[in-house]
C-alpha cells in the first residue's frame, strides 16, 4: 500500500488491477517518462508504436475501467505541451497518437465518469472487492490511480482536471463567489462516484467539505485528496465559506510553550546608590543591613548584603527574600514599583546627579541578574561571597503559581465545603436540640401519663376490691342464711324425734312397751332414711353449685384474658400511632 503521507496514493497497490493491457499501458506511459529528453518526433513515434504494441492500430479498453482513473491524469497535458512546443511533425505524429485512443481522451473528456459507458458489467459498485484496509489504522483507503505530478501548479490543476474531480470544478468555476457561498446550491459528492453515497445531495461546500474531510470507511484517501483541492482552489478564489447564523475560518494561536529563562535564585532586589560619605581615610560608608530593610519594611525581604570594596562601600546593596514563590512576587513588586518612580535599571545608568534637593541620596532597583551578583561579588572572596544560583522561572516561580492556583482552587472548595458542613451542623445541632426538648417533654408527659395511670389503677384496684368485698359478704350472707336454714331443719327434725319418743314413751306407760319401742324404730329408721336422702340430695345439689361456681370463675377469667389482650392490642395501636407521628414530624423538620 502506498504511504499514508503521500498527496496521491499509487491506488493501483490498492485496487486490483486485472489484464495485461493495463500493465502494457503502465510501462508504456512509464518510457513516455523516461524519453522526454528526446525530441517531439522519437516521443510521438515511440508513443505510437507502444500504443499500437508493434502490429497496427489496437483500440485501448481497460478491463476495469476504475483502474486507470488517476494513472498518469497529466500525460494528455505533456502531450498537449508537446505538440504544441516542437515542429510541426512532431505535432502532427502527436495528433496521430492522440488518434489512436479509442476514446479521444483529452482533457475535456477525462470528467467523464469512468463506469458511465462500461456495458460489459465490469464495472461494478465500489464495494464489491476492490478496498483493502490498512492493518495500522481504522481508515479504508480505496484505490485511486497514480498521479505523477512535477509542481504544485502542475498538481493542482492535474487533480482539477481528473476525471474525478473535472466535472465538479468545471461548474464551480462557472459560478461567483456569492453563489459558491449559497446554501441553496446543493452538492454531490464527486468523490463518491458510482458508488454508495454518489446520489446523497450536501446543502453548501462546508458541508461537502466535512463529508470529505471525515469520511473513513469509503476512499477515504481520494475524498481527502478531494478537500485539499477544493480548499486550495477556494484558497486561490478569495473564497471564504460561511453560513448564515455564523461564521467559519481558522486562526493561529500562540505556541504552548513559552520560553523559559533563568533568574537569580534566591530572589534579590539590587540597591543602588547606598553609599554615605567618605572618612578622613578616603574609605566610602553606607547604609546599614537593618537601616535598608527598614527603608523596605512593606516588602517581606528576609535579609540585606552591601558590597565592600578596596575603598569601602560600593554603593551597591541587595535585598534578599525568602527562597519561595511568595519572595519572588514581592522582590518583582518592589522591582515594579522602582520601575513606576522612574528608579529602574535604565535610569540608574543614565543617572547624572545622584542626590536631590536636600542633598539625599535617592535610591534606585531593579531585579537582580547574574552580571549584577557577579559585580557584587567581585571584591569578595572565600565565604563572604554572597552564594546564589541560576534556576529556572518555569521551574520555580510559574509550575508553583500554578500550584498555588490549584491549591487555592482546593482550598476554595474546602472552605465552601466547610461551610457547608458548618451550615449542616448547625442545622443538625439545632435539630438535636429541638429533638432533644421534645424528647424531654415526652418524656415528662409519659412519667405524668404512668403516675396517673398508676392512680388509676390503684383507684381502680380499690374499687374492684371494694367491689369484690360487697359481693363476698353477700355470698356470706346467702351461705349465712343458708347454714341457718340448714341449722333449722336439723333442730326441727331433731324436734320432731324428741317428740316422736316422748309420745312413744307416753304410749308405752298408757298401753303395751314392746309396741311403742318398735314404733320409735320404725319412726327412726324411716327419719334415718329421709336424712340421708337428704344429704345425698344435699351433697349432689352442692356438687352442682361447686361446678356452677368453677364454670362462672373459667368463663370470668377467659374474659378477663380477652380484656387484657385487647387493651394490649389498643396499647400498641396508640403506641405505633405517636410512634409514626413522631417520625413524620422529624422527616419534616429536616427537609
Amino acid at each position: 500500500m502506498a504511504e499514508v503521507t503521500d498527496s496521491f496514493p499509487e491506488l493501483v497497490s490498492v485496487y486490483r488491477v486485472s489484464g495485461s493491457k493495463i500493465n502494457q499501458m503502465s510501462q508504456t506511459l512509464a518510457n513516455i517518462k523516461r524519453n522526454s529528453e528526446q525530441t517531439g518526433h522519437s516521443r510521438t513515434d515511440s508513443l505510437s508504436r507502444n500504443l499500437s504494441g508493434g502490429s497496427g492500430p489496437r483500440a485501448w479498453y481497460p478491463q476495469n475501467s476504475r483502474s486507470n482513473a488517476w494513472r498518469h491524469p497529466n500525460v494528455i497535458h505533456k502531450l498537449e505541451k508537446w505538440g504544441n512546443g516542437e515542429s510541426g511533425e512532431a505535432n502532427g505524429k502527436s495528433e496521430q497518437a492522440k488518434s489512436k485512443f479509442p476514446n479521444n481522451l483529452t482533457c475535456n473528456d477525462v470528467g467523464t465518469n469512468p463506469c458511465m459507458n462500461d456495458k460489459s458489467g465490469q464495472c461494478k459498485d465500489d464495494d464489491d472487492d476492490d478496498e483493502l484496509v490498512d492493518s495500522n489504522s481504522d481508515t479504508v483507503y480505496d484505490s485511486d490511480d497514480d498521479l505523477d505530478l512535477d509542481d504544485a501548479e502542475e498538481s493542482h490543476e492535474a487533480r482539477k482536471k481528473s476525471q474525478w474531480f473535472v466535472a465538479f470544478f468545471d461548474v464551480s468555476d462557472s459560478l461567483t463567489i456569492e453563489e459558491i457561498n449559497s446554501q441553496a446550491r446543493q452538492w454531490h459528492c464527486p468523490a463518491c462516484q458510482g458508488g454508495i453515497g454518489a446520489i446523497k445531495w450536501y446543502p453548501g461546500l462546508l458541508a461537502l467539505m466535512n463529508h470529505a474531510k471525515t469520511i473513513k470507511a469509503r476512499r477515504a484517501r481520494l475524498h481527502r485528496t478531494f478537500a485539499e483541492t477544493l480548499e486550495e482552489e477556494l484558497r486561490r478564489r478569495n473564497v471564504s465559506i460561511t453560513v448564515a447564523g455564523g461564521v467559519y475560518g481558522r486562526w493561529e494561536g500562540l505556541d504552548k510553550q513559552v520560553k523559559d529563562h533563568e533568574i537569580v535564585w534566591p530572589p534579590m532586589v539590587v540597591t543602588m546608590n547606598t553609599r554615605y560619605e567618605q572618612d578622613e581615610n578616603s574609605k566610602w560608608s553606607g547604609m546599614g543591613n537593618q537601616e535598608l530593610l527598614d527603608c523596605f519594611s512593606e516588602y517581606a525581604a528576609s535579609k540585606a548584603r552591601h558590597s565592600y570594596g578596596p575603598q569601602g562601600h560600593r554603593g551597591m546593596s541587595v535585598l534578599i527574600f525568602e527562597a519561595s514563590t511568595t519572595g519572588y512576587l514581592e522582590a518583582v513588586r518592589l522591582h515594579k514599583h522602582f520601575k513606576e518612580q522612574g528608579r529602574d535599571r535604565e535610569a540608574w545608568n543614565k543617572c547624572q546627579n545622584p542626590f536631590v534637593q536636600g542633598g539625599k541620596r535617592r535610591l534606585y532597583g531593579y531585579l537582580a541578574s547574574m552580571e549584577d551578583m557577579n559585580i557584587f561579588n567581585r571584591h569578595c572572596g572565600g565565604k563572604s561571597k554572597l552564594k546564589f544560583e541560576m534556576r529556572s522561572y518555569q521551574e520555580m516561580v510559574e509550575s508553583k503559581i500554578k500550584n498555588i492556583n490549584d491549591d487555592n482552587q482546593l482550598v476554595y472548595y474546602f472552605k465552601k465545603q466547610a461551610a457547608k458542613e458548618q451550615i449542616k451542623s448547625q442545622a443538625l445541632e439545632a435539630s438535636l436540640s429541638k429533638v432533644s426538648q421534645k424528647l424531654r417533654q415526652t418524656v415528662e408527659e409519659n412519667r405524668l401519663v404512668r403516675e396517673r395511670s398508676k392512680i388509676q389503677h390503684e383507684e381502680k384496684k380499690e374499687e374492684m376490691d371494694a367491689q369484690e368485698q360487697f359481693f363476698l359478704d353477700q355470698i356470706q350472707v346467702i351461705q349465712q342464711a343458708i347454714d341457718a336454714k340448714e341449722e333449722k331443719f336439723e333442730k326441727l327434725q331433731q324436734e320432731k324425734r324428741e317428740k316422736e319418743i316422748q309420745f312413744c314413751a307416753d304410749f308405752a306407760e298408757r298401753e303395751d312397751y314392746k309396741q311403742s319401742v318398735e314404733r320409735i324404730s320404725s319412726f327412726t329408721r324411716l327419719q334415718d332414711k329421709h336424712m340421708r336422702k337428704f344429704e345425698a340430695e344435699r351433697d349432689k345439689l352442692a356438687k352442682i353449685h361447686e361446678d356452677k361456681k368453677l364454670a362462672l370463675k373459667k368463663k370470668l377469667w377467659q374474659e378477663e384474658v380477652k380484656l387484657e389482650k385487647e387493651f394490649e392490642n389498643e396499647m400498641t395501636k396508640l403506641m405505633d400511632k405517636f410512634t409514626s407521628g413522631q417520625c413524620e414530624e422529624e422527616n419534616g423538620r429536616q427537609k
